[in-house]
């Protein structure tokens, strides 16, 4: 049996949008307003600082990496980069996305409603990305939540996997947000081309 080595692998999914000190999630009450849901993955639309400008942006932003020849099969990680420009949050413009390279998500979940429960964030995937008929699982890509000290994003660390992960919980009328830093794991031989998938981000309130 021949096994093809390939000269580089180039990978890229899209995000879609429909001393020591304690580490805490970042989240900022807003004011109570009529039900609404936002969320911005990546680049968003809203003014700076007010949660009444928010609204609908269709841009996808692409996470890609190119695994060096020299990286091949050495299951060294590879860290990904991303189009998205969002460093500062749209909440206060802070900047919370440093140093550039992580991908910004920020939600809210507004309500007058007397019920205490949150929104759900969530992200699906297919089983693997592609390129033509050659396949690599989508688990091989992996993220970390580093934001800016002292504030951990609300997301924690994880990987893709082919079913529905829940990432989060938005409590009603709170800000929240997650910088994610990309990696792909680099494992064993794989097939040689350029493997594309999704990933799509829901948030979804009851």
């Amino acid at each position: 049996m021949k096994l093809r080595r390939p000269s580089l692998e180039h990978l890229c999914f899209a995000a879609a949008l429909c001393a020591l000190v304690p580490a805490h999630a970042y989240t900022v009450a807003i004011s109570s307003a009529s039900r609404s849901l936002y969320l911005q993955v990546g680049v968003g639309n809203m003014t700076t600082g007010n949660v009444n400008t928010a609204g609908n942006n269709a841009t996808r932003n692409n996470v890609t990496v190119t695994v060096p020849v020299a990286a091949l099969f050495t299951g060294a990680a590879q860290t990904m980069n991303t189009d998205s420009t969002v460093i500062n949050s749209p909440i206060d413009g802070a900047a919370y996305c440093t140093p550039a390279g992580k991908v910004y998500i920020g939600s809210f979940f507004r309500t007058t409603g007397s019920s205490n429960s949150g929104a759900t964030l969530t992200v699906s995937t297919p089983a693997t990305l592609s390129s033509g008929s050659a396949t690599i699982p989508f688990s091989t890509i992996a993220w970390t939540s580093p934001g800016t000290a002292p504030y951990n994003s609300e997301i924690p660390s994880g990987s893709f996997s082919s079913t529905l992960l829940t990432l989060a919980t938005v409590a009603k009328n709170t800000w929240s947000e997650s910088c994610l830093l990309f990696t792909y794991s680099n494992p064993g031989i794989m097939p040689s081309g350029t493997f594309t998938g999704t990933a799509t981000y829901t948030l979804t309130a009851p």
